[in-house]
């Protein structure tokens, strides 16, 4: 039993979508690309200073950091792009849980093209967020929270996330019109 239960979280977070890594990538090719231009300064000023011997010690970092760097930058603008043409759906959920200081928000959702019901999983910061999340529900007589389905077209599986914000712990309010699906 409690191996299904690992293999069925394990599915989840593979279906699920989570912009939030594009955002460190993008932050990590920076760091990579300032390391670089450090190392290709260093790698000329040793040039010159050591009478034109190559330094190929700092030519093979300045390279190493400059892929590093073009690999996060890649994997940013693939995130962005996935986002940006993602399609918007309607998710049930089929679970909200508090623990660790994470609401964990739990549900399916169908794929727009094949109609092929997935589940997926979206994370937030603070437990304050399921109590909020589950009395919204309840004052909305729904199951229904919106959606963001990508990958849909093309090759790759289709990921899902929901569409809820948070601000410092709690849902944002100016948001929570949002939240509403007049779907069933």
């Amino acid at each position: 039993m409690e191996k299904d239960d690992k293999q069925n979280a394990q599915r989840r977070r593979n279906n699920s979508f989570e912009p939030r890594l594009g955002t460190a990538q993008l932050v990590f090719g920076i760091i990579y690309a300032f390391i670089s231009g450090i190392g290709l300064v260093l790698a000329i000023y040793t040039f010159i200073a050591s009478g034109h011997q190559h330094p190929w010690t700092q030519y093979f970092f300045v390279l190493l950091f400059g892929i590093l760097a073009a690999k996060s930058f890649f994997i940013y603008a693939r995130m962005r792009i996935l986002f940006v043409n993602g399609v918007h759906t309607v998710a049930k959920v089929s679970s909200i849980t508090a623990e660790k200081g994470l609401t964990i928000v739990q549900g399916t959702v169908k794929a727009p093209d094949t109609h092929e019901e997935f589940e997926i999983e979206s994370r937030y910061a603070g437990m304050n967020v399921a109590r909020e999340l589950e009395r919204f529900l309840d004052e909305q007589h729904t199951k229904n929270l919106p959606a963001l389905v990508v990958g849909s077209r093309g090759k790759s599986s289709p990921r899902g996330m929901f569409l809820i914000k948070t601000h410092a712990g709690h849902l944002d309010q100016s948001q929570i019109n949002s939240l509403k699906t007049d779907r069933k």
